[in-house]
């Protein structure tokens, strides 16, 4: 109780040179972006948000912006404003007047076991200060995006996989490079690579920033990124196409490989073209599905205007399941397809990150161990990966935190 009283007394602020700036939305509710000075940390604020952060000026106690809460939306604020404010803290958009006798700050926001387990299925590790290089690219690249180049690219791309069709309906055997790891392993990389810069330079072509760029996993399958957060007060039609064009790269390209093993080339480096288009197509199949938090996730987010959809529909569906139904009428349709197929597709993928890894780690370890230990250490570590991502599909379902 005495640490819960010396909580309510203490008086957050912001951070110097954050920037809010309006969500530019055609529909609902409004949405607002917070973000730094540099460009390291984004937040979307709903008007309750946005009415916290503007009561945050290190003059006003927790206490009383629970108060000032209340009073403004008429509903009990406590547990709302600390999860507010836990979240702040943690991007680093808010800091407190004083620290304890100890030198920490008096407000930890991660407390909550959620964000570490979520680290283990997804991580990212990144490097600053990308924009002034990317520039110099974009200046390099910017004629590709006329009307005629595009126009010629798409031509290119269509073509290309219709050659690429054509490619598969003659393949009758395959080549040593076919199946060699190395080509598979740069033709991805190369893939990769095209791909997060087409994100980025598309968003410099929308006039946007882009301060980080890294490299991690996202449940347990390496990933590359770079961050476009800086396109979340753009219109629509430029967020959809700056997410829409990595896969879109990658569609290009390997359109552009299948049209070159047309040429009369040796049988290897026809193989190894076509090995190229086809880690391409895969990308962009993967890329495009929108159950996955990739690409094609984001383009469906703001095609529909719903922010943070994922969490919102499981949160929902979760409601629903337990007997209740907070969701808006002309959203619920949507959040309980859209969360049924996440629940779905998470569950399948759990059992596919089982299955696959307890292969890969079970052979990896057998070099050194005996078989059936080998496999034992594949199915114990296998499982919990998937235990991890069925933990925090459930979780999400369960508590229903839907509100960003």
């Amino acid at each position: 109780m005495d640490e819960m009283q010396a909580l309510r007394q203490q008086c957050p602020r912001q951070t110097e040179g954050c920037i809010i700036e309006r969500q530019q939305l055609s529909s609902g509710a409004p949405v607002y972006i917070l973000k730094d000075a540099i460009g390291r940390s984004y937040m979307k604020l709903s008007d309750e948000g946005l009415f916290l952060w503007r009561s945050i000026d290190g003059n006003h106690t927790i206490g009383e912006l629970c108060v000032a809460y209340a009073v403004r939306f008429e509903q009990p604020a406590p547990a709302e404003v600390l999860r507010a404010l836990a979240r702040l803290v943690e991007a680093g958009f808010v800091t407190f007047a004083a620290a304890d006798r100890d030198g920490r700050a008096p407000f930890h926001a991660g407390a909550n076991r959620r964000p570490r387990m979520l680290s283990l299925c997804t991580r990212y590790y990144c490097v600053s200060g990308t924009d002034g290089r990317l520039s110099s690219l974009y200046r390099w690249l910017r004629p590709l995006f006329t009307p005629l180049a595009q126009a010629a690219l798409f031509i290119a791309a269509c073509a290309g996989a219709a050659a690429f069709a054509w490619h598969l309906t003659l393949v009758s055997g395959t080549h040593s490079s076919m199946h060699a790891p190395a080509v598979w392993i740069a033709g991805f990389a190369l893939h990769v690579a095209l791909h997060e810069a087409a994100h980025a330079v598309a968003c410099k072509h929308f006039g946007r920033s882009v301060h980080r760029a890294g490299i991690g996993w996202y449940y347990f399958a390496p990933v590359a990124f770079v961050d476009t957060s800086d396109m979340w007060p753009a219109a629509k039609l430029p967020r959809v196409l700056v997410s829409a064009a990595g896969p879109y790269a990658n569609f290009v390209l390997a359109g552009v490989a299948a049209l070159m093993a047309l040429l009369p080339l040796s049988g290897n480096v026809r193989d190894m073209l076509c090995a190229f288009s086809i880690t391409g197509y895969v990308l962009v199949l993967v890329n495009l599905n929108p159950l996955l938090e990739l690409d094609g996730y984001y383009m469906l987010m703001d095609l529909l205007e719903i922010p943070n959809l994922r969490s919102r529909a499981l949160a929902c569906l979760g409601s629903r399941l337990r007997g209740r139904d907070n969701a808006e009428p002309r959203l619920r349709g949507v959040f309980m397809l859209f969360g049924a197929s996440c629940l779905a597709y998470g569950v399948a993928m759990a059992l596919g990150v089982l299955l696959t890894y307890r292969s890969l780690i079970g052979d990896g370890v057998a070099t050194w161990l005996p078989q059936p230990y080998a496999q034992a250490i594949g199915w114990a570590l296998a499982g919990t990966m998937s235990l991890l991502i069925l933990h925090l599909l459930f979780d999400k379902l369960a508590l229903g935190r839907g509100r960003r």
